[in-house]
């Protein structure tokens, strides 16, 4: 009976923990990094801010833990493996780009945090540049280094070219989710995403 009443508490712990993590990536996508504080977070997820530091003891902490959770929930959309090895070009950034539009039309708080966090040079947008961001950086470009030497793709600056195509993507993302640009709202993901891998398709590509 014991076995089960603490099975049951520690459940109930984890689901307040996801309610933060959720709670907070909401708030500091809202008010940013500097205008957010432990009492408006505690407010918002209607917890006191004891209870929050229970389970995060510092905003350090907590900044970390929404981090990792983003890279546990969607590192598996912009890691094609298999259609990678295969050489499946099409595949690859079909399944990037796709899932990169996909995501951000379905929920871009993760992406409003980097940008508040970047603009007031906060180390979340740091940490997340030069960690998680560099690894898929070099997924990426390495995959194309190797279609290059199979004689598929243009000879190129691999590292710029990964770059490139995140680009492209990213501001389509800004535009349409930030920015708000008349010209995009409408525009279908499918259509967006085939758009966006036949020109780049056409670029880089050996005739």
């Amino acid at each position: 009976m014991n076995e089960k009443v603490k099975k049951k508490t520690r459940l109930k712990g984890d689901e307040r923990r996801e309610k933060i993590l959720r709670t907070a990536t909401e708030v500091f996508s809202i008010h940013g990094f500097h205008g957010s504080s432990m009492r408006l977070l505690a407010r918002a997820a209607g917890i006191s801010e004891a209870m929050i530091y229970n389970h995060f003891p510092s905003k350090e902490v907590l900044y970390d833990a929404i981090l990792e959770k983003r890279l546990e929930t969607t590192r598996h959309l912009y890691f094609p493996t298999q259609a990678a090895e295969a050489g499946q070009d099409r595949e690859v950034l079909e399944t990037i780009v796709g899932n990169y539009l996909q995501e951000q039309r379905r929920d871009n708080s993760f992406l409003r945090i980097l940008l508040f966090s970047a603009l007031e040079d906060h180390e979340f947008a740091r940490k997340f540049v030069e960690e998680p961001l560099q690894d898929y950086f070099l997924f990426l470009s390495s995959y194309f280094e190797k279609r290059m030497r199979d004689g598929v793709m243009k000879t190129m600056d691999p590292q710029v070219l990964a770059r490139l195509l995140i680009g492209m993507v990213h501001f389509l993302t800004l535009l349409q989710g930030i920015y708000k640009d008349p010209g995009i709202q409408s525009a279908e993901i499918e259509d967006l995403k085939n758009l966006t891998v036949d020109l780049f398709c056409k670029g880089i590509m050996e005739d």
